[in-house]
């Protein structure tokens, strides 16, 4: 981060009006992975037959050679056999390994979709190596595939059968010379061949859109693009959550800007404005997901029910009600690089008579800062505590981190929502651009003090990384304690590497899936074992 400090101007890790101001800038497109190591993706899954309402809960682990990766942001995403993203998620990467889930809605239709997992390099170092995938279920009785005529429900072999809430060790069935990977006890997935099957990018994709890499080793990077390629312009990017953080940065030759959030994490939206609150002619949000074409010899399997299918599945959606205990992890905005400021008065509006303005606001209890009109509108002009004159231009004005450019909405605005005041009575440096001081806002809600929107600047929903989560996977094996709901469970044990896995049935009947993914020779395979619960 480009940072010029100065008299005044001091490094902080909190402020009441938290802002992140970080001066953006392009990793170099790397040719060549660094000393030749490209980044390796894997992952699994408990379970491939899903109900919308469910979670699709995974691990994954990226490594660099024989170390985790670098990399801070994980990708996972459902695709369609059309090659639609339907859903995806940020999560962050803690030592190269991740455990979340995609949340599956009530709009995804009833299908196969393809999950995968992916850095924001890996793919463009080694699209084999950098991209794991594996197909799942999804059934959502609002919307149930095409009318069909026969069902593609598979009869599944049971190779021994158990009587329910009984006691099961499973030892390994992999061959001596292999290293298991993960392993997992699940209910079968009925419509789907080789379920948990790992596919390599080669089998599935033809192509690739290349894209220079773009490391993300301190957090999400947002990628933007414009029409202009009038470099000396300052962008501002502020994001908006349980946080509010501002950003700034110039776009290169060809309009494009990069935002790097760092260590922010968790927000919802972000708002786009030029300076002084110009237009932006043709900004777009570039994606981080990839753009990938199928194999021509890569087919989605159908998905087709008919009647007789569905005493099957009703049995199995009423155990969506049971869903796993996590945590998220606190404290995870852990933002190392922010810098903002210590100011100079602060004001807490509710300590003070309420006006129904801010210019009243300003001119009753706050001497620091006085009103002037300029071309028959309301500007501010703060006083210059180094040498005690006053400045000549309108300070930075933020809410909730919002850069306000209009003065005099601002003076006439009603602050009944907007619950702190902090100013900065000094020269303020943002990057590369000085400012006459610090005019800094803050609502109750984080939500601009219902502020309205200036009409350039550009509103996205557009969800930061998930929090970290910690998930016990005993929970699995084990109904819950005094639960009054039956024991439903579709997913009875889910772990890493060993020898054995235990369990406790469900009172579900229905065909279960032992599966080991392992490692023989270098090539990773996946052993099946079925058994029913009668």
């Amino acid at each position: 981060m480009n940072l010029h400090p100065t008299k005044g101007i001091t490094r902080i890790r909190g402020i009441f009006v938290l802002i992140l101001l970080v001066f953006g800038f392009a990793f170099p497109s790397l040719s060549q992975p660094v000393n030749g190591l490209k980044e390796q993706v894997f992952f699994h899954t408990p379970k491939t037959l899903y109900f919308s309402g469910d979670k699709i809960w995974f691990e994954a682990q990226v490594s660099l050679g024989t170390h985790p990766s670098s990399s801070q942001v994980l990708y996972a995403e459902l695709v369609d056999r059309n090659s639609n993203s339907i859903a995806h998620v940020k999560v962050p990467l803690q030592a190269g390994k991740a455990v979340n889930f995609i949340s599956i809605s009530d709009q995804i239709a009833s299908d196969h979709y393809l999950l995968r997992v992916y850095t924001r390099i890996s793919p463009y170092l080694d699209l084999n190596q950098g991209v794991a995938q594996q197909l799942v279920t999804v059934i959502n009785p609002k919307i149930p595939p095409k009318e069909a005529t026969s069902s593609s429900r598979i009869d599944l072999p049971s190779s021994k059968s158990f009587t329910k809430g009984s006691r099961v060790d499973f030892s390994t069935f992999a061959p001596a010379n292999s290293t298991r990977m993960a392993s997992g006890i699940s209910i079968a997935n009925a419509f789907l061949q080789e379920e948990q099957k790992q596919w390599s990018s080669d089998q599935v994709y033809s192509s690739i859109v290349q894209r220079p890499l773009l490391p993300e080793l301190f957090g999400h990077l947002i990628q933007a693009k414009v029409a202009s390629r009038d470099t000396a312009l300052t962008y501002f990017l502020s994001l908006h959550g349980t946080k509010s953080a501002l950003f700034t940065d110039h776009i290169d030759v060809e309009g494009l800007l990069i935002f790097d959030a760092g260590g922010l994490r968790h927000w919802d939206r972000l708002i786009v404005q030029l300076e002084n609150g110009s237009e932006m002619a043709g900004l777009e949000l570039i994606s981080p997901l990839i753009k990938t074409t199928f194999h021509p010899n890569f087919k989605f399997p159908e998905l087709s029910l008919t009647p007789e299918d569905l005493p099957y599945l009703q049995s199995l959606l009423k155990a969506t009600v049971v869903q796993q205990a996590y945590l998220e992890e606190s404290n995870q905005d852990f933002l190392e690089v922010v810098t903002g400021f210590v100011a100079d008065y602060n004001y807490e509006l509710d300590d003070y008579t309420r006006f129904e303005d801010v210019e009243t606001i300003l001119k009753e209890y706050v001497p620091s800062v006085a009103v002037r009109l300029k071309d028959k509108k309301k500007t501010f002009r703060l006083l210059n505590e180094a040498d005690k004159s006053v400045f000549d231009s309108n300070p930075l004005i933020l809410v909730d981190a919002m850069p306000v450019f209009d003065s005099d909405l601002l003076a006439s605005f009603n602050p009944k929502f907007l619950q702190r005041l902090e100013i900065l009575n000094r020269e303020f440096y943002l990057n590369d651009r000085t400012y006459p001081g610090v005019l800094s806002f803050s609502s109750y809600a984080n939500n601009f003090g219902l502020f309205p929107l200036a009409p350039a600047a550009r509103f996205f929903d557009y969800p930061g990384l998930r929090p970290s989560l910690i998930l016990d996977k005993g929970q699995f094996q084990t109904p819950a304690s005094a639960s009054r709901i039956p024991d439903w469970r579709t997913v009875l044990y889910w772990g890493p590497s060993g020898d054995v896995s235990k369990t406790n049935l469900p009172d579900l009947a229905g065909t279960f899936v032992f599966w080991e993914k392992v490692v023989v020779d270098g090539e990773t395979r996946m052993i099946r074992t079925y058994f029913s619960v009668d």
